[in-house]
């Protein structure tokens, strides 16, 4: 496995290479150390920044300041920083980019994308944003899952990185109630919505447990909670309630049109959350045991089988 861990080598980014090396170790896990130098208006000044640039980085990456065993591999390189962690994660071969917090830019953002969106757009790997000190390995970790192919990809990501025996696993699955806003108009008592939440939360639960059992290596490890809201506040008041260590969550990837326009339940998460993130696109990681036919989770053989054309017989 190999981690690539970009650095602008500010403070906010020492939290990142801490968590990266953490992980090279949990994991046996080849690391990089990327920095990227913007380009200078002359060719001298360039030369003495990626000097000065190339001695921070290695500095940065001995193992004694890591409180771990491994050694990084360490770039430093000229360009635009997108496209050049972009690049060297292709090049690499990377299984996970780690990234530090975003210095927020409104407009600039919501035009071009930060590079955590432009890298969960391209589908490729999974990309942890680290905002808390990494002092020990995830204890607390809260999987936001729907249905999807997406929470596939999630689920073996998090069984993979980060969910060891002793960790604590929450699901979370937020979702509005069909009709909910409906029942204060029609003409059913109090006594009867409730019912029929009570029902719906029932269902939903049922609906995540079968998608567990499907996809994942220890389904009875988790515990599950259903928020009836709205994705993107039912999970935020989900991290509220449960003050996770990380949150894991999958994501379908889309465009820089779509997102600047109706934005995403992953990047509006991804934006507001107190706690490290880690963002897994749609077919990233492992390979679904299960598929989505007809709103519910089956065996892929069992889902091909429920979908044959039914025999024609002539009398």
């Amino acid at each position: 496995m190999r981690i690539l861990c970009a650095t602008d080598l500010l403070p906010k980014s020492e939290a990142a290479i801490e968590r990266a090396g953490l992980f090279s170790n949990q994991l046996d896990a080849d690391l990089s150390l990327l920095h990227v130098v913007a380009p200078e208006k002359s060719h001298q000044d360039l030369e003495q920044t990626l000097r000065s640039a190339v001695s921070r980085t290695k500095s940065r990456a001995k193992p004694l300041l890591w409180s771990t065993d491994r050694r990084a591999e360490v770039a430093v390189r000229v360009g635009n920083p997108a496209r050049i962690i972009l690049e060297t994660a292709a090049q690499s071969g990377a299984d996970l980019l780690v990234l530090g917090v975003h210095s927020k830019r409104p407009l600039r953002d919501a035009l071009e994308g930060t590079i955590a969106e432009k890298a969960l757009a391209t589908r490729k790997y999974p990309v942890l944003v680290v905002r808390d000190e990494a002092r020990k390995p995830y204890r607390r970790v809260l999987l936001a899952l729907d249905l999807s192919d997406a929470s596939v990809s999630a689920i073996h990501a998090a069984e993979s990185l980060v969910l060891k025996p002793e960790v604590e696993a929450v699901v979370v699955h937020a979702h509005n109630p069909p009709y909910r806003d409906m029942l204060n108009y029609a003409d059913i008592g109090k006594s009867t919505a409730a019912q029929y939440l009570r029902e719906w939360k029932r269902e939903a639960t049922c609906s995540v447990r079968d998608l567990l059992r499907l996809e994942s290596e220890d389904p009875d490890r988790y515990h599950i909670h259903i928020e009836q809201k709205h994705a993107a506040p039912g999970i935020l008041q989900s991290i509220e309630r449960f003050s996770p260590d990380l949150l894991v969550m999958g994501t379908y990837g889309g465009g820089r049109l779509r997102r600047a326009l109706i934005g995403s339940v992953a990047n509006r998460v991804l934006h507001e959350t107190s706690c490290d993130a880690l963002i897994v696109p749609e077919g990233s990681f492992g390979t679904a045991r299960s598929e989505l036919v007809n709103g519910a989770r089956r065996p892929r053989d069992a889902g091909r089988e429920s979908r044959r054309a039914p025999e024609t017989r002539v009398q």
